[in-house]
């Protein structure tokens, strides 16, 4: 067994040197220079000598206190929550049946947030773990949007602006 996981060790070793390859500088008819591995017949390639692959260790992950955990726990502080999509004062043409909204947070949405979209002060279903929305029926005329971002507690973390947009009427 000993002899068989030493032979494998020595093939590992002898195979990834098979995968190196060189990399060639090739000039073109044009003048545009290109790095390839395998240059075409017809073509002047010089070989290129690359440095060695540059191998970074990671480092340690730092440990928390209690104190750090029970916070880093609690809820998320959105630096930029905004309503993107569909812009402020935008006219949906005549005949378009469904409105997108989208929103931008930063960070992204975190695990265990929801966001609760709603048209015209009314919400507009259940919260959703999404940033994303597309809204349908709506009639003809103004309408406002705006969304709140629950924390993991279900509880308001962060709100959007609100944006007005307007649907167009059939002419």
């Amino acid at each position: 067994m000993k002899k068989l996981l030493t032979a494998f060790a020595c093939l590992a070793l002898a195979t990834s040197s098979l995968f190196a390859s060189e990399v060639y500088r090739v000039v073109g008819e044009d003048g545009q220079v290109t790095f390839t591995d395998s240059p075409s017949a017809n073509a002047k390639a010089e070989t290129v000598d690359m440095p060695k692959t540059n191998i970074a260790v990671a480092p340690p992950i730092p440990t928390k206190t209690a104190g750090e955990s029970k916070a880093m726990e609690g809820e998320a502080n959105y630096t930029k929550a905004r309503i993107s999509k569909p812009s402020n004062n935008t006219t949906i043409p005549p005949g378009q049946r469904e409105v997108q909204v989208k929103l931008d947070l930063v960070p992204p949405l975190q695990t265990g947030h929801l966001v609760q979209l709603y048209i015209n002060g009314r919400k507009q279903g259940p919260p959703s773990a999404s940033s994303t929305f597309t809204v349908s029926n709506l009639n003809r005329g103004k309408h406002s949007v705006h969304a709140d971002i629950l924390g993991a507690d279900k509880k308001r973390n962060t709100k959007t602006q609100t944006v007005t947009f307007h649907i167009a009427a059939l002419l």
